[in-house]
């Protein structure tokens, strides 16, 4: 698929550039997960947070990593007495 962001509607920041090859910019990540861009930063130097893209200076996010990364950080609750647990 051929995009020409020059003649793509609604083409007007890099976050609906990003969303046309299924990645998110760098504000959308840190948005998402609560966090300023700078911790964004912080993560990629010390190899945690969602895997990444380095395209010239833009840092992009594909929605599949940021998908499989949020999936590692699900907690299952557990009871602290089963024996109280109704169900």
């Amino acid at each position: 698929m051929e995009i020409d962001p020059d003649t793509s509607p609604n083409v007007t920041d890099l976050a609906d550039l990003a969303r046309l090859v299924d990645c998110l910019d760098e504000q959308s990540v840190a948005k998402l997960a609560g966090v300023k861009v700078s911790t964004l930063d912080a993560w990629r130097k010390r190899g945690r947070g969602p895997e990444y893209i380095l395209l010239g200076r833009n840092y992009l996010y594909p929605i599949s990593a940021v998908q499989k990364y949020m999936l590692g950080l699900v907690r299952t609750r557990v009871a602290l007495n089963p024996q109280l647990s109704i169900l």
